[in-house]
């Protein structure tokens, strides 16, 4: 606990130290967790189940299903 914030609730605590909920944190891990997987799969079966993206819309990243 930080002095000072006792009296805080815990969204309140978190936005004052600028902190993501445990929830938003967890979501962001599986999404990650995800994104591997399927970059693994692409580079393991080729261009069966995804394809490179020809677009700027993917902010550099290239994969789409």
């Amino acid at each position: 606990m930080i002095p000072g914030l006792e009296h805080l609730s815990y969204e309140e605590r978190l936005r004052e130290l600028g902190l993501f909920s445990s929830e938003k944190r967890r979501l962001r891990g599986d999404l990650t967790a995800a994104f591997q997987c399927l970059k693994e799969v692409y580079k393991k079966a080729g261009d069966r189940h995804f394809s490179r993206a020809c677009s700027y819309k993917t902010r550099g990243n290239g994969f789409q299903l």
